[in-house]
């Protein structure tokens, strides 16, 4: 009977962890239910004590622990608790990540990535037909065709995606599920450069070095290769997408008012005043920050003490940089967990070269997102932190078990 009860916990939540890999580019009300489910189904499963264990020699999981332990924490120092309740209550949705990568077999790994990127495909669609004016969807519109998530997270899951299908490229040795990849590649990145997120697209750039530096070995080559086609995708984007061209001008607009006229009333401007601003709040409370706190206050009394000029970053509703806003609420400390997290996680010995190289892909692009706009505090990034985090913890788990 113990048997019989140990095998429909585990296949229920290795079966379930496949949609869930499947909605989490899609669903905010499927993440919330399957966050719950596989959670509960996990607290119940047999060899409980055992993944317990696991997860306590695992640094990835002991720094995310400390990080939400701290912020937890933090409200002792808070000047608005309720607020702070309301900001950490999010961080529910890294439960999932305990269960997978304590739970997971090894061939539901795979299956989930290729939920995933099916997750992306419908999501793409919803995109494109929205683009070319085929359909409406929800809020997504031509400027903003991002049918699920903000433009900027919706962004950094394209870039993430593109390079995913690009490493599959120099690992699949089927020349049909090769070409397939290659157009898949090509349509993913081609969405990337018509919406509007520039933060993806600056992740993309940059992490598609990583692609060519973990699969080519003349290291040379790899620059050059990657230099030509990084300006390629730029200049062919620029010349076709109308967003892409203006989000370019725009913030190059955004800078020159910024230097030149005190600016900040830009969408730009607005982040850098915010920045600047939470650096000053940092310096002021450099230890343990001022706590956790959903509301800006602080930096709004910071602006009428001190910067005048900054007034329209009063309604800012947040630092747009997890590093600042990690730094003003929990301090160095914060911080330096926060860092920690993907140290870990890149870390993490993987034998298996495309997960291996995989999981540097993913660490790259969420690192550089994080630089404009608070991903480990929004559902989506979350789920989508949890999802890939749980399955690098889990393959060096499968690996290694005796």
């Amino acid at each position: 009977m113990a048997d019989i009860k140990k095998l429909t916990f585990e296949d229920s939540i290795n079966y379930l962890f496949i949609l869930y890999a499947f909605l989490v580019p899609i669903s905010r009300a499927g993440l919330s239910f399957l966050t719950a489910v596989l959670f509960l189904l996990w607290l119940f499963s047999d060899n409980f004590k055992k993944r317990i264990d696991f997860l306590k020699s695992d640094k990835t999981v002991i720094y995310l622990v400390a990080f939400i332990a701290l912020s937890i924490l933090s409200l002792l120092w808070s000047d608005n608790v309720s607020s702070g309740i309301e900001y950490i209550r999010r961080y529910w949705y890294f439960l999932v990540l305990l269960v997978i990568a304590s739970t997971i077999q090894k061939k539901f790994i795979e299956y989930a990535v290729s939920a995933f990127l099916a997750g992306m495909l419908l999501s793409e669609i919803i995109s494109y037909g929205v683009f070319f004016e085929l359909w409406s969807f929800k809020r997504a519109t031509v400027e903003f065709p991002n049918p699920f998530m903000n433009h900027i997270q919706y962004s950094m899951l394209l870039a993430f995606t593109s390079l995913l299908l690009l490493n599959k490229i120099f690992y699949e040795q089927n020349i049909k599920l090769k070409v397939l990849y290659s157009l898949f590649f090509l349509t993913t990145t081609a969405n990337l450069f018509l919406n509007s997120g520039r933060t993806g697209q600056v992740a993309f750039a940059l992490s598609i070095f990583v692609v060519g530096f973990l699969n080519i070995k003349n290291r040379i080559m790899a620059f050059f290769a990657i230099s030509i086609l990084v300006i390629s995708i730029f200049y062919a984007a620029y010349q076709i997408s109308p967003n892409f061209k203006e989000r370019v001008h725009s913030g190059i607009s955004d800078i020159h008012k910024i230097i030149y006229d005190k600016n900040y009333c830009t969408s730009f401007g607005l982040r850098a005043g915010a920045w600047s601003i939470g650096g000053e709040i940092f310096l002021d409370n450099p230890i343990l920050g001022i706590g956790s706190n959903g509301e800006m206050d602080v930096l709004k009394e910071y602006i009428s003490k001190n910067h005048q000029e900054m007034e329209c970053v009063k309604e800012m509703p947040s630092y747009h940089n997890f590093y600042i806003q990690t730094a003003v609420h929990l301090g160095i400390i914060g911080l330096f967990l926060y860092i920690m997290i993907f140290y870990s996680l890149l870390k993490i010995n993987i034998r298996d070269k495309f997960y291996f190289n995989l999981a540097a892909l993913f660490v790259t692009v969420y690192s550089v997102s994080s630089l404009v706009e608070n991903m480990f505090h929004a559902q989506f990034p979350i789920a989508f932190f949890a999802l890939f985090g749980g399955i690098f913890i889990a393959q060096h788990r499968i690996e290694n078990e005796v």
